[in-house]
């Protein structure tokens, strides 16, 4: 496995995201053939188990994974009641990229303001993440995580808050390969 922190790069303009924010970016390799990594993205049953950073659980899951199709992801953990994230997915090519819309949401699924889910910074209305996916032979593959709209000043935490669930997918990548 290998990672890479977010990187400086300049301000990118997509979609409704916050003018001012970098693009946030981590990249992140697997030895595990690129349709297995895919598909640890597309089911309830997979991202329960790896979505969140530690500490945190995802309690329940709902994932309609097409086009235009709906998610809801609810968290449970720290101190704090439910809440999480839903939105949708915008764009999806089999083991090679997916874009989904990102909104703060309570326990419920409904959208809510980020001042609603008590998050600092100027936050976009929506946020954009994208996985592109790559083949690295026939046990290795790669991904980048692109999200737009997160505030500058909180760019440390999700990239710490990411490489943790993405220690999660890794632990389940494997037990999932013995």
């Amino acid at each position: 496995m290998q990672s890479s922190p977010a990187k400086s790069t300049p301000t990118t303009h997509y979609k409704g995201s916050s003018p001012d924010s970098k693009l946030l970016e981590i990249v992140r390799n697997f030895d595990v053939p690129v349709e297995d990594l895919f598909k640890a993205f597309t089911t309830a049953e997979a991202v329960k188990v790896w979505w969140w950073p530690k500490d945190l659980y995802t309690d329940h899951v709902e994932i309609k994974f097409e086009e235009g199709g709906k998610y809801f992801f609810n968290m449970k953990g720290y101190h704090q009641g439910g809440g999480g994230m839903t939105g949708s997915f915008e764009e999806i090519i089999p083991n090679k990229r997916i874009v989904m819309t990102d909104y703060f949401s309570d326990d419920k699924g409904n959208p809510i303001s980020a001042r609603e889910a008590k998050m600092p910074g100027h936050w976009p209305e929506v946020i954009y993440i994208t996985f592109d996916f790559a083949s690295l032979g026939s046990n290795g593959s790669r991904f980048k995580l692109s999200q737009q709209g997160i505030p500058n000043e909180l760019q440390k935490d999700c990239v710490q808050g990411w490489s943790q669930s993405f220690d999660k997918l890794e632990k389940y990548l494997e037990d999932r390969q013995h």
